[in-house]
């Protein structure tokens, strides 16, 4: 997909999300007028919430931020907190971070289906901590809250899809030369058959029968070609 594409529906996930805070959270987070950033996906925080969709097109939405981010949006957050009271935290904002992520994603994937087709998304999931991700394009854009940045992406992956269409045509190649190959024995057979009392010298009729023995354990066909 085009960066202009990627780009344009990273901006309405990302307005779906912000808008999910003011509608659910009754928090206003204003857009900030920067460009989208587009490079291979890499979480830019420790907290990752993530929704894989799949269909003719396969990806991620994601959200990105840190734990104490996702405190304060609950409110939860008060200075000097450890990493222990942090995480037992995580049941509290890992919730509401997930119900925001599959209500964002709702709003934001009829705007993909529009261009790709029909997809089908799965339940939200956290990771936290460190995600070691492959080389897959993604568009990127920050929203700036008081509680913290919060990063909105979107990962496309066309491999997929791609490996699939090439399966699939060299499946069809390999179906159309094997009706060739079995079209040009019948032929070969048929001449043959009339040539055997005809004045073709034994060693022709010979090669041509060792050929078509060849092509018979080749693709067993047995008697297809007969």
């Amino acid at each position: 997909m085009d960066e202009t594409r990627l780009s344009a529906l990273t901006l309405r996930f990302t307005e779906c999300v912000r808008d999910c805070f003011r509608d659910m959270l009754g928090i206003e987070i204003a857009m900030q007028e920067r460009a989208v950033e587009i490079r291979d996906f890499a979480p830019a925080c420790s907290t990752v919430v993530l929704i894989h969709f799949t269909g003719p097109m396969q990806g991620d939405y994601a959200l990105s931020l840190d734990e104490t981010t996702a405190a304060r949006l609950i409110g939860a957050w008060s200075d000097g907190m450890g990493a222990s009271e942090l995480r037992a935290l995580r049941g509290d904002f890992g919730g509401m971070l997930k119900e925001f992520l599959n209500t964002a994603v709702g709003m934001a994937i009829p705007a993909l289906e529009d261009i790709v087709g029909r997809l089908t998304y799965h339940p939200p999931m956290i990771v936290y901590g460190e995600l070691d991700t492959p080389a897959i394009p993604s568009g990127n854009l920050v929203l700036e809250s008081d509680a913290g940045p919060i990063w909105c992406s979107l990962v496309l992956d066309a491999a997929g899809t791609d490996a699939e269409r090439m399966l699939l045509q060299a499946v069809a190649d390999l179906r159309k030369a094997r009706r060739e190959v079995e079209t040009c024995a019948r032929v070969l057979t048929d001449m043959l058959q009339q040539s055997r009392a005809g004045s073709l010298p034994p060693v022709v009729l010979e090669e041509a029968e060792r050929v078509l023995d060849e092509m018979r354990v080749s693709i067993d066909a047995g008697d297809s070609f007969t």
